[in-house]
């Protein structure tokens, strides 16, 4: 099965209706892919949804959805008998390595034993499976994401043979990578990258002109100040889990709270632990989320960054300094050990999060990153990258990459001297805009017109499997 929907043939005329479940955790999501639903109804197709939240799921029957809440289904599903036998045997099923292995991400798994998670995961299993079954989707869209209830989307799916949809957006104009089935590979694959023609050349060297003349960061950093919003989110999750959601796991007031306060006073700690950019020569390591699906699910040998770059350091020639910065997304949830942990080596330093990214590409020597899109970024500069995590921009011949720690210190060598090519960089940009469409997920934009790009998106994607599959 094709896994980068917009590579693959066009399709020639209207799509077959198509039958889309959305698999939600409830309000933003769920009301954000209500609308790409209607839209895609709109176009004649047929759409339901599955949320992890009662609430949601009766304000979606109400507006005339088909729509299922998780925990009313978990309710009506006896318990196994034998939970450890019901595992090994889902374990064969679904091909997982352990059956731990489908729970092991969940914030909602947390505090709960082996025994707990285990009968949990089966249910939510069991009603994921009668649900797809009675349904009869022709395509599952999970959004991106750690929850069991995902997971469980992505497996039952895959058993199935129902094309699994992960949305991931990234920096080109066209922001849209849409995946079947699988979350990590890369964009392009070196034997599809070509010459590019003087229409593709054009895109990508107008593109490279815009995006290094805005200079802006992709994501705006987190809000981090006690503020009324705070507040507010706080007192709708207490009334709605009150009132609705009492058995929603994922919908935790409290220990929300909590963890927002706390990433506030980080915020105030990490200001004693940065520095300003030096004025030797370094290379730039954006640090990670720790907590994002990226490194929790797909690159969990990775979840110890401080290791990483205590080993990055520790390869750089004398006279370098490793510069790492937060993500604009985990400003106050980076843990302060790290940042202290970075900051006590004598040539690393954390610099600021309010220091520009761009800055910080266009000074460096190289930059050295997990997966980071800041590494994609470096390219329209021209800078040497060199890759630790295999992400979607590895493999093409414009990146160092390594996938062995054991390996670094030869790559950190290798980065330091490479010059990237230019014309492999211009080819390969033109094979991956080609390969994305229109729209982005719901956490980068819940407006309506995105709502409404991003469900011809999924048509377009969805007529495009469809040729796919009829000329293999």
């Amino acid at each position: 099965m094709p896994t980068t929907l917009a590579a693959q043939p066009r399709a020639a005329s209207a799509p077959t209706p198509a039958r889309l479940l959305f698999v939600t955790l409830g309000y933003i999501e769920t009301d954000f892919y209500a609308r790409v639903g209607a839209e895609l109804r709109r176009r004649g197709h047929e759409v339901a949804h599955l949320t992890a939240s009662r609430r949601a799921a009766r304000m979606l029957r109400r507006a005339g959805e088909t729509a299922w809440c998780l925990a009313d289904l978990v309710a009506e599903t006896p318990v196994p008998a034998d939970p450890d036998a019901a595992a090994e045997e889902a374990r064969r099923r679904y091909g997982t390595a352990t059956f731990r292995e489908i729970y092991r991400t969940d914030i909602a798994a947390e505090g709960l034993s082996d025994e707990e998670n285990v009968v949990r995961a089966l249910r939510i299993l069991d009603a994921t499976e009668r649900v797809i079954a009675d349904w009869g989707p022709t395509g599952i869209v999970p959004e991106v994401g750690t929850e069991t209830i995902r997971t469980a989307a992505h497996l039952v799916g895959l058993r199935r043979g129902v094309p699994v949809l992960f949305l991931f957006s990234t920096i080109f104009d066209d922001p849209l990578r849409l995946y079947v089935d699988e979350m990590h590979r890369h964009i392009v694959e070196p034997d599809e990258i070509v010459p590019p023609t003087d229409a593709q050349r054009a895109r990508v060297e107008a593109f490279i002109a815009a995006f290094t003349a805005r200079r802006t960061a992709i994501r705006a950093p987190r809000e981090t100040g006690v503020s009324g919003h705070l507040a507010r989110s706080f007192a709708r999750h207490l009334a709605v889990k009150a009132r609705w959601d009492r058995d929603n796991d994922w919908l935790r007031p409290w220990p929300w709270l909590r963890r927002m306060l706390a990433e506030r006073a980080r915020v105030v700690v990490a200001r004693r632990l940065v520095a300003p950019p030096p004025a030797t020569p370094y290379v730039y390591f954006p640090l990670h989320v720790v907590e994002d699906y990226k490194i929790k699910k797909l690159l969990p040998h990775c979840y110890d960054q401080g290791a990483i770059i205590e080993l990055v350091a520790a390869s750089l020639p004398h006279g370098m300094t490793l510069v790492a910065k937060e993500h604009p997304l985990a400003i106050g949830r980076t843990p302060v050990s790290l940042l202290h942990r970075i900051s006590r080596l004598h040539n690393a330093r954390v610099v600021p999060a309010d220091v520009n990214s761009h800055d910080l590409m266009t000074g460096a020597d190289a930059i050295v990153t997990i997966g980071s899109t800041v590494g994609l970024e470096a390219l329209l500069y021209g800078k040497p990258v060199l890759t630790l995590g295999d992400p979607f921009y590895a493999g093409a011949g414009v990146t160092i990459d390594v996938t062995s720690f054991a390996d670094v210190p030869r790559g950190v060598a290798d980065v330091l001297a490479f010059t990237p090519d230019r014309e492999r960089i211009t080819a390969f940009l033109a094979a991956a805009m080609d390969r994305c469409l229109p729209g982005r997920p719901v956490l980068m934009d819940r407006s309506d017109e995105n709502a409404a790009t991003l469900a011809a998106s999924l048509e377009r994607g969805i007529a495009d499997l469809a040729v796919a599959e009829a000329t293999r």
